[in-house]
Formats: structure tokens, sequence, C-alpha cells
């Protein structure tokens, strides 16, 4: 498929990271050798349809982004593409809604900082599917059975899991499409868990789930970061 239009990669790497019980943020922390968000960076800039690069940052890690992950990488990242630092917000909603502003292509890719191996096969996949159906996310089926567990820890119920999908990301949408569900979401005060919600609940923009990749997994804690160690060690990332 020819791709025509410009795409704005939107990596969300403002969060705290408490889980993670450490005092740097997750996405700064090393991981084979140099900060987790380098990894993502890297996929962004070396995909020939990403025209910029949009970062959602704290403003106080500015100069930790400059002089540890931007230094970590194999190249000049705004000697490849353009680059954009805007500042986050208190929720991923609002970074995302910060980011998405300010971008400037048709289409967006909003991802998560702390997913460092997606593959550019699944980018390049996410964005011709964007483009057929306005918004594509990558999904996983469920596979473990899944049980409701009341306030006391009791389980009440099984649960269906045909149908269940894990989002992941990158989460690709025509970013005018984006943008105004996000805005409708601030002017009403709703909060949604990620992009393709918001597009659902705003504009009726059903999402196409894209196959993940089991590998694309998000760092939350400290037994991911050992996941994504041994991945790589292994040659699965």
């Amino acid at each position: 498929m020819a791709h025509t239009r410009t795409l704005s990669a939107v990596v969300l790497a403002a969060g705290r990271g408490q889980r993670m019980e450490h005092p740097v943020p997750k996405v700064y922390l090393p991981l084979g050798g140099r900060p987790v968000l380098s990894y993502s960076l890297e996929k962004f800039a070396r995909c020939e349809y990403v025209e910029e690069i949009v970062l959602v940052i704290r403003p106080e890690d500015e100069g930790r982004l400059r002089s540890d992950v931007l230094a970590a990488l194999p190249f000049g990242l705004e000697d490849v593409k353009a680059v954009k630092i805007v500042p986050g917000g208190e929720r991923r909603q609002d970074s995302a809604q910060a980011g998405v502003r300010a971008a400037r292509g048709e289409w967006v890719a909003v991802h998560d900082g702390a997913r460092p191996f997606f593959s550019l096969r699944l980018l390049n996949s996410l964005f011709e599917a964007a483009q057929i159906h306005r918004a594509a996310i990558p999904t996983l089926p469920l596979r473990e059975s899944i049980h409701a567990v009341d306030r006391e820890n009791f389980v009440v119920q099984p649960l269906e899991r045909e149908g269940l999908h894990i989002a992941q990301t990158p989460q690709c949408f025509e970013r005018l499409l984006l943008e105004r569900a996000l805005n409708k979401a601030e002017e009403q005060g709703l909060t949604f868990t990620d992009e393709a919600a918001a597009v659902l609940a705003m504009e009726g923009i059903r999402a196409f789930a894209v196959p993940g990749e089991p590998q694309n997994l998000k760092i939350t804690t400290p037994w991911d970061l050992q996941l994504a160690e041994a991945l790589l060690r292994a040659g699965l990332a």
C-alpha cells in the first residue's frame, strides 16, 4: 500500500512509574545498557513513514532526556526526524492530548515509552489499517481463565474470555479524529484508559484490531524489567 500521508509519532514518557519503586522514572532506567525509552525512539526514527517525533515528558526530565536517552541513540535523532518536546500532564490522557495537539501529521501513532519492543512490521501494519479504518490498535487475545473477584477477595464468577483482548501501543489514528475525541473528553470531564476507548466513546469510531506482539510488553514493575532483559539476552526482542 502506498503511503502518501504524514505520520507523527507521539511518545508518552511523562509518567512517574510509581509501581517500579525507583527514584528514576522507568523510561530512563537501563535496559541492555541503554535507557528503556531509547528503544522506541530508535524504531520511530527508522520508520520511513514517520515524519516527526513528539516526545511528551515531565519538564524536569528534559536534561535527563537529552543527556541519557538521545545520547544513547546510535545517531542524532534530530538529524533523522523532526523532534518536538512538550510537557505532559497529570494523567496519561492529558499527556496524550498535549502530544496530539503538538503533532502536525495527518495521522498519529500514540505510544507508551515504557513499551520498548514493538516491531517496525507492527507499526507499518497499524498505519496501513488506520488509513482504511481511521483507527487501529494492536491487541492480543486473552489466554488465561478470567474470574470476577469481590471486595473481600472471593471469586464470584468466571468470565467468558471469548472476544476479550489486551490492548497494546502504538495506537494509530487520523489525527483530527483523535484530537476531537480527547478535547470532548476534557470538556465533559471523562477519563479513558487509552486513545481507542476515547475515540469510540466520543466519536463512535471503532478501532481495527491488528494482531499484537507478545514481546511488546509494558515495563511497569521490576519484574517486567527483568523479563525485558531476558528477552534481549535470548534475542527475542
